[in-house]
């Protein structure tokens, strides 16, 4: 092997591209290698390195393969061009950073929801990140159908009361999956307290709005979010729903 040459599989290796990539690239004669041994395989160079680097940071652009072919063949390329791929290249870093910065806002609202809690139930607490994933369309949905007021009061509140209540909603959730699944009786203390408590804590998330929303739910198309209740605990909330309400008309 002459001195300062890379078989194909040294290639891919030091420059991080598959050994299947390297042949098309031969095939198509984007990049040619520099020589072949004397069994005829492919070797390469420090100036091919430099040419793959170059296709590389084309292809991050988003040119096309064959496009790329005829910038290294002319050793140039329209400005215009350079200035639309760069500014596409930006706009769509923009978007992933944008993405990024509300995953992170998520997680660290979760970190908060569950800091300080000895044990968490995973079923809530995946409902609660649902509910997080589901935000925005949730948002939509209230704008949709009801007054821009009702919506300002449901969702222009500071981060610590939303933190409080979703740490709520997932206790709450917890409570009546373990009550469910200990088969307590729907007319029980505990479940009773518990309807009570959910009673407490739907009246504090609507913001005093609870009777103009069941008033229009019947007439409006439902919000399509995953429900955090298998049937058998939805069965359950039912039942200790209803004997709650008929002890307090």
């Amino acid at each position: 092997m002459e001195k300062n040459m890379f078989t194909i599989g040294e290639f891919a290796q030091k420059s991080g591209v598959s050994i299947r990539t390297l042949r098309y690239y031969d095939n198509i004669g984007l990049l040619k290698p520099s020589g072949y041994s004397e069994g005829g395989h492919r070797l390469y160079s420090h100036d091919d390195s430099t040419i793959l680097q170059q296709i590389k940071a084309l292809q991050f652009l988003g040119f096309p393969l064959k496009d790329i072919k005829g910038m290294l063949q002319n050793n140039t390329v329209e400005g215009d061009l350079l200035l639309k791929a760069l500014n596409e290249q930006k706009q769509l870093f923009e978007a992933k950073k944008l993405e990024i910065e509300n995953i992170l806002s998520d997680l660290h609202h979760m970190i908060e929801v569950v800091e300080n809690e000895e044990s968490v139930h995973i079923e809530a607490f995946c409902a609660m990140l649902q509910k997080l994933m589901f935000d925005e369309d949730t948002e939509k949905w209230f704008k949709d159908h009801f007054s821009k007021d009702v919506a300002d009061k449901l969702f222009n509140i500071q981060t610590s009361e939303e933190i409080t209540l979703d740490k709520r909603w997932m206790n709450m959730l917890s409570s009546i999956k373990q009550l469910s699944a200990n088969e307590t009786t729907p007319s029980s203390k505990e479940a009773q307290e518990t309807i009570a408590a959910l009673l407490q804590l739907i009246n504090d998330t609507m913001k005093g709005n609870l009777e103009i929303i069941e008033e229009k739910l019947p007439s409006i198309e439902p919000l399509a979010f995953p429900n955090p209740l298998t049937e058998r605990e939805q069965l359950f909330l039912k039942q200790a729903w209803d004997i709650y309400q008929t002890h307090h008309q």
